[in-house]
């Protein structure tokens, strides 16, 4: 598909502050293969390409709110992807009769981040929706009047 805003991996990793080792992403502990993170850079070009009914380019005003929902699409995709299992006591472990918990902490920074990108996600669609003209003054002719004597009931 030929997109004039597509984000590339790069753009997530920044967003993210990923650090890549190999062929693997790692965010927040978390691992994310290059080729899933690519699957959601993917999804989150076609998306947002499909909610505007026109090609944008770099100097159309909605170019920067469109590439940053792809953005935010992404990375909340990657995100909830990369912590599948992770969140449910992986981190927990027992040291005999002591439990040691990392995943509360844990598990809090990363649904802040998603919720964070969620709202800033929500923003941008409403930034860079198609406005609607309701009317325009210069078209007052154009509009139909009724022109014959008054209604009486």
């Amino acid at each position: 598909m030929n997109m004039s805003f597509p984000i590339s991996i790069t753009d997530v990793q920044n967003q993210l502050n990923a650090s890549l080792s190999g062929t693997t992403y790692s965010v927040y502990g978390l691992a994310i293969t290059t080729a899933a993170l690519q699957a959601q850079v993917d999804y989150a070009n076609e998306y947002v390409s499909s909610m505007i009914a026109t090609t944008i380019t770099s100097n159309d005003p909605r170019y920067l709110y469109a590439r940053q929902a792809a953005i935010d699409l992404a990375c909340i995709r990657a995100l909830v992807i990369a912590s599948g299992g992770s969140l449910t006591g992986a981190y927990d472990y027992f040291l005999g009769d002591l439990r040691v918990s990392r995943a509360g902490p844990y598990a809090t920074s990363i649904k802040s981040t998603i919720a964070g990108l969620e709202e800033d996600l929500r923003r941008q669609l409403v930034n860079f929706s198609t406005p609607v003209v309701a009317a325009d003054a210069a078209a007052a002719q154009n509009v139909p009047t009724y022109r014959g004597d008054l209604i009486s009931p």
